[in-house]
């Protein structure tokens, strides 16, 4: 399942922030703040050769507050709205609104990157997540759940935006290359078979990959704005069991 772009990594740049807000409560909750969801979006295609490369993008776009990132390629007619001054919107399918017909700007394309959200992982018990080495133990952790094709690779961790050091679940998105490139829809049902506390809507192509860290307005990140970390073992790229994944994609439509 080769592609020419494969390596590439779609970055969308919007008009309002691409993160959640927090304020500190009397009680010294931490109160979420309406977040505004944009519709248009610039955009730009970033090459990425390595898990290296993968972990710089992701540390240079964490303060990039408007950013985020999507695992679906930009189809020519969207590139063609941006070079005559327009933003686009996230479709996969053309859309009619207000007797505005807009074009698809996102196909599903094999990748050879991907990024896995966990939201729901029980923090392990023993485990102090006010320490940088027990949030990657945490994390390590949930790795050892994920299928053995997944345990010994290099991977970038970056927690979530809802993270905190008292938290109950892990939060957090990991990234990994692959060895071969494959497509939204090839991988999400092997995933959702094997993968169990991974949220699936990360095989959607125009599914926002958040990226940035969240903004505090009355207090400090608890994390100190230390949310990212490369993770480097024997593996640098994931080697996912080719014929598993083609037989459940199969079975799956």
């Amino acid at each position: 399942m080769k592609d020419r772009y494969s390596n590439l990594v779609t970055v969308l740049t919007s008009d309002t922030v691409q993160h959640k807000s927090w304020r500190l409560d009397e009680s010294n909750n931490y109160v979420l703040l309406e977040k505004s969801f944009s519709k248009y979006f610039s955009f730009n295609e970033v090459a990425i050769s390595d898990i290296h490369d993968l972990h710089a993008l992701l540390l240079k776009n964490q303060y990039k507050r408007n950013n985020c990132f999507i695992r679906g390629k930009i189809t020519e007619s969207a590139y063609e709205e941006q070079l005559a001054g327009y933003k686009i919107r996230r479709l996969i399918n053309e859309k009619v609104e207000d007797n505005i017909v807009y074009k698809k700007t996102i196909v599903d394309s094999p990748k050879n990157w991907i990024m896995l959200d966990i939201d729901n992982f029980p923090k392990p018990k023993n485990i102090n997540l006010h320490l940088d080495t027990g949030r990657e133990r945490a994390v390590e952790c949930f790795i050892n759940t994920l299928h053995e094709s997944l345990q010994n690779v290099s991977y970038v961790c970056q927690f979530s935006n809802g993270m905190f050091l008292d938290s109950k679940k892990i939060k957090a998105h990991l990234w990994f290359m692959l060895s071969e490139s494959y497509s939204c829809k090839v991988l999400k049902p092997w995933f959702e078979k094997n993968c169990e506390g991974v949220d699936p809507c990360v095989f959607r192509p125009a599914q926002i990959l958040y990226t940035s860290n969240p903004r505090f307005v009355n207090t400090r990140d608890p994390l100190k704005d230390d949310r990212i970390f490369l993770k480097e073992k024997s593996n640098s790229k994931v080697i996912l069991p080719k014929k598993e994944i083609i037989s459940a994609y199969l079975n799956y439509v």
